[in-house]
């Protein structure tokens, strides 16, 4: 028989406590009561993402996401919760798969239930899934025709190992050999309890969150004594593969990407690449919008990606050029990099960019999906501290010369750059 392990309250969280519950199986549910709200959020998380794939398996984590959907018989669940006002949403990533559901707090209780038991209890019919491939190999495609997306998975391939390097949607062939048996072998692998993270928040108290999910559990898990699966808390700078290439493809413009070695989440240097990456992209004031765009116009659109996963990460960033400006784009992109390494550049608004990134992060906040998100990942690395303030005091402890260090290890290794274009 499943039972409640432990039940621990956190009361120093904005807004209202978290009570987070632990299952004799493993599994863990998080409810935060956001107070004033009139909604509410669900996200059902599973560690079976991506990097759990063998070559053979490749985008299987992302079929079995769609094939979930799929129910048996004539009562349908979702048509259900949409009808009566829930919206339904998921996503596959490199570590976790996520399954989202907002309503009314007043509804949470009717729609909770049915919700959790459309992961728990799947259906993996053959006819469907040959329908289904269609419709991922045709997104796929998609990807592929997307230049930014074309040039970031790119990149992923060729800096990262197979585990991170690989698409999540995988290949068309992988895609078209699944059987609904390979849906299943997975999901029985990877979509147990002990890898299952429940996040909640509603407006309203939810006192049957922990009996409703025992009920549910009961019904299509098995009752073995479990530990909660989480990801390592590695502390790593990633030295990541590195290329320069030219890529062709029929586009009017160019892309210019460059890679840089980065970091897991936990690295301490986490927060001063947060800090430069704001520096450097966010907004009109930002130091490359000035300097690339205002000044020498050679850019009309420009991005990047923070990526840190549990034991590795890159930096990249992206811009949208001419052809003819993709040497001069080149040179002032490392020239300013170089100088704020070297404190030639006017780098004393890095402390206003600090106090910007702190009222965004509270302004988040305000977003229920934030928080539910936010809670799942501090659980999902074993955490257990999960207050804003946590990493407020974190990102206080980042000076200039953080910053400057970080981009020191930047070029320390060399870095990749990629362009797209004719």
């Amino acid at each position: 028989m499943i039972e409640i392990k432990e039940v621990k309250k956190i009361t120093n969280f904005e807004k209202g406590p978290i009570r987070r519950s632990l299952f004799s199986n493993g599994a863990v549910s998080l409810f935060h009561q956001f107070k004033g709200m009139e909604s509410a959020v669900v996200n059902i998380y599973f560690l079976a993402g991506s990097i759990f794939e063998k070559p053979s398996e490749y985008g299987i984590s992302h079929v079995i996401e769609h094939m979930l959907f799929k129910e048996a018989g004539e009562n349908k669940i979702i048509k259900e919760l949409e009808f009566a006002g829930a919206e339904i949403n998921a996503y596959t990533y490199k570590e976790h798969v996520c399954f989202e559901m907002s309503c009314s707090a007043q509804k949470l209780a009717q729609f909770y239930p049915k919700f959790l038991s459309l992961f728990l209890n799947p259906h993996f019919d053959e006819k469907a899934l040959e329908l289904e491939k269609k419709v991922i190999i045709q997104e796929l495609k998609e990807d592929g025709d997307d230049h930014e997306t074309f040039g970031m998975e790119y990149l992923y391939k060729k800096n990262f190992d197979d585990k991170l390097g690989h698409s999540i949607g995988g290949s068309i062939k992988n895609v078209r050999s699944f059987k609904a048996s390979d849906l299943m072998s997975f999901y029985k692998k990877y979509y147990t309890s002990d890898r299952l993270i429940i996040s909640v928040c509603s407006g309203y108290e939810f006192k049957a969150l922990e009996s409703e999910t025992l009920n549910i559990m009961q019904a299509y898990l098995p009752a073995k004594i479990k530990q909660p699966k989480r990801l390592k808390q590695s502390k790593k700078f990633s030295k990541l593969v590195h290329i320069k290439n030219k890529l062709k493809r029929k586009m009017e413009s160019s892309i210019v990407f460059f890679s840089f070695d980065g970091i897991s989440v936990h690295h301490k240097d986490y927060y001063p690449l947060l800090v430069l990456d704001d520096f450097l992209f966010e907004g009109m004031s930002s130091v490359f919008f000035d300097e690339l765009r205002e000044k020498l116009g050679l850019v009309y659109g420009m991005g990047s990606a923070l990526n840190a996963y549990a034991d590795e990460g890159s930096y990249i960033m992206v811009f949208n050029t001419k052809k003819t400006n993709v040497k001069l784009l080149n040179e002032t992109i490392i020239n300013v990099l170089r100088a704020i390494e070297h404190n030639q550049y006017d780098i004393s608004e890095i402390n206003r960019v600090i106090a910007r990134i702190k009222e965004a992060w509270l302004l988040a906040f305000d977003s229920m999906g934030e928080r539910c998100e936010y809670f799942a990942e501090v659980e999902m690395f074993a955490g257990n501290d999960f207050s804003v303030q946590r990493i407020i005091d974190k990102l206080d402890q980042v000076t200039i010369k953080d910053v400057q260090r970080v981009i020191t290890r930047l070029f320390k290794y060399n870095y990749s750059r990629v362009i797209l274009g004719k």
